[in-house]
């Protein structure tokens, strides 16, 4: 004969380590295939005697059971979170000291609100961490410093070749500006000059 789980998911009849099991995968995005693909549900379905399909798996969202999952999981994970990001922070602590306080702050603000972003999936929270947590570790690196010093290093000259280049262009303009005044104040005085002259004073100022 038939049996009626009522408005309960079959999911519930199951060992609750197979219930978390789904739980958790659930919320990684798995599909009722993949569900239905893992040994060891396999395994628990075929020793319950029964099958899922998608009605079961909307009725266990809606159950407390799996709300009370959703709110743990996110507690560890933020645990794991804070645990991460104070290793991360340990294990940068040498090359800290060589960074600005302004910029020590700014980390330790990111770091901060990365924990705070609930509303990003689990995976690219830990993708960011994990992408924040190797640049740290980076940090100490010595054979970095010395590649931060040498950028450094050439952007000052880059800066320094700018300001000369500037400093040229501008002590050149103001002589093609000088040139540019006496050649059209000689046009000026030029007026009873010949054809040819007043065409050589006009060719001479296009050329500037």
């Amino acid at each position: 004969m038939k049996r009626s789980y009522g408005s309960r998911s079959k999911i519930s009849l199951l060992p609750h380590q197979v219930r978390w099991r789904i739980y958790n995968l659930m919320l990684d995005g798995a599909t009722l295939k993949s569900l239905l693909a893992d040994p060891e549900i396999d395994a628990a379905l075929a020793l319950a005697g029964f099958t899922l399909n998608d009605h079961n798996l909307a009725l266990a969202r809606k159950s407390r059971e799996f709300t009370d999952f959703v709110q743990m999981r996110r507690k560890y994970l933020e645990r794991k979170y804070k645990d991460m990001m104070s290793a991360a922070i340990t294990h940068g602590a040498g090359a800290l000291e060589s960074m600005t306080e302004q910029t020590r702050c700014k980390l330790m603000e990111t770091l901060s609100e990365l924990a705070d972003l609930s509303d990003l999936p689990d995976e690219e929270r830990i993708k960011a961490v994990r992408s924040l947590s190797q640049s740290v570790a980076a940090l100490s690196n010595a054979a970095k410093d010395n590649r931060i010093a040498e950028l450094m290093r050439k952007l000052r000259e880059n800066e320094a070749q700018h300001q000369a280049a500037e400093t040229s262009w501008k002590n050149r303009e103001a002589e093609l500006l000088a040139r540019i005044a006496e050649l059209e104040g000689s046009r000026k005085a030029a007026a009873g000059m010949s054809e040819e002259t007043l065409a050589a004073v006009e060719s001479k100022i296009k050329l500037l």
